[in-house]
């Protein structure tokens, strides 16, 4: 609910029609009682007014604050994060020298539209590199190096209609914060009022950089220089992890509140760890199968870092619960006792799972 204060008028009707649907003196059986309408029509409006300050009580905290509430009460400590629009690269080929203007729309197979905010000219060879940024706020705006996207405006002369996604790709889109991933950061906000460089502060602040940060890691002494290393990632990993296009922004908004100390912001190398399963035969069903993957992911969203070290033990001992999955065979490497290793440069995910 959210707190409202109705007009008198709307009131009047209201309590007006309460009293005219409980009073019936024409009623048979049993003999009408104007104590008991008086009664229920003050219990009911009562019960309205003790449930305002009810609902605003619980404004007041965090941990039991509604989403708009929550931001609008926190937000001077701890600024939301809006979902940002993807931008990047893309190759258009046509005759030489010819140019193309900007506001020309594309779009992709999955028919997300994407524009130029400025003009083009194709070179000598008749091929341009353009910067085309989403129409639409989110991670559905990001494509991958080499998919295509075709122009729906009107297509400029000797222009070719399709253009290739080049360089890194399209990326940087990234969703709105969720009312639960705001309230995380509210509460490390509470609980660590003070930053001003110690342990774990630089990765708190890259966390509050941008909406395409899901998680951050701090290495010190990284380099010949020893400087702070902040590793930062986006998505996750039951959803699917990926790298963060906008390291400019989140270097940025760390250089503004840290202090005057060294340091680089990287995305790490995502690196596909592939097990191999086999469960007994009386348990083995596709519905084991999926959920033996989902606690894998599970686990490694808790466990997962730059430079973790994940083992086949440690995959099993996920798995198993004892009643639904009593046992499970998990390979790394083709070895039950296989180690993944990864440094701090690259970070680990369940990538393809084999059954034996």
């Amino acid at each position: 609910m959210s707190f409202k204060r109705d007009s008198l008028a709307v009131l009047l009707d209201r309590i007006y029609a309460n009293y005219t649907s409980r009073f019936r003196p024409l009623d048979k059986t049993p003999r009408h009682n104007l104590l008991k309408v008086f009664a229920s029509v003050e219990a009911g409006m009562y019960h309205q007014l003790l449930g305002d300050p009810d609902f605003l009580s619980k404004q007041l905290f965090p941990d039991t604050a509604e989403g708009q509430y929550l931001r609008e009460h926190w937000s001077n400590k701890t600024p939301p994060l809006y979902a940002v629009a993807a931008s990047g690269e893309a190759t258009v080929t046509g005759i030489a020298n010819r140019p193309i203007p900007s506001g020309v729309v594309f779009a992709s197979a999955s028919g997300e539209h994407y524009y130029l905010e400025e003009s083009y000219r194709l070179d000598e060879n008749g091929q341009a590199s353009i910067t085309v940024k989403a129409e639409n706020f989110g991670t559905q705006g990001n494509l991958a190096p080499g998919e295509k996207i075709s122009i729906i405006s009107a297509i400029p002369a000797g222009v070719d209609s399709e253009a290739v996604v080049s360089g890194a790709g399209i990326i940087g889109g990234a969703d709105a914060e969720t009312d639960e991933e705001y309230l995380a950061r509210v509460l490390a906000t509470l609980r660590n009022p003070s930053r001003y460089g110690k342990k774990d502060d630089f990765a708190l602040w890259a966390k509050d950089s941008s909406a395409e940060v899901s998680a951050a890691w701090e290495f010190k002494n990284f380099g010949v220089f020893g400087a702070v290393l902040i590793q930062v990632i986006n998505g996750n990993q039951i959803n699917g992890v990926h790298p963060v296009g906008n390291l400019t922004e989140v270097r940025d908004y760390i250089s503004n509140n840290a202090p005057p100390v060294l340091f680089e912001v990287r995305t790490p190398v995502i690196k596909p760890i592939n097990p191999s399963l086999a469960l007994p035969l009386q348990e083995d069903s596709q519905e084991n199968r999926t959920l033996a993957v989902s606690r894998m992911k599970t686990y490694m969203q808790m466990a997962a870092k730059p430079g973790a070290t994940v083992t086949a033990g440690s995959l099993r001992l996920a798995v198993i619960d004892g009643v639904t999955i009593t046992d499970v065979t998990v390979k790394l490497g083709g070895s039950t006792a296989g180690i993944a290793t990864t440094t701090i440069l690259e970070y680990p995910y369940i990538g393809e799972v084999t059954w034996e």
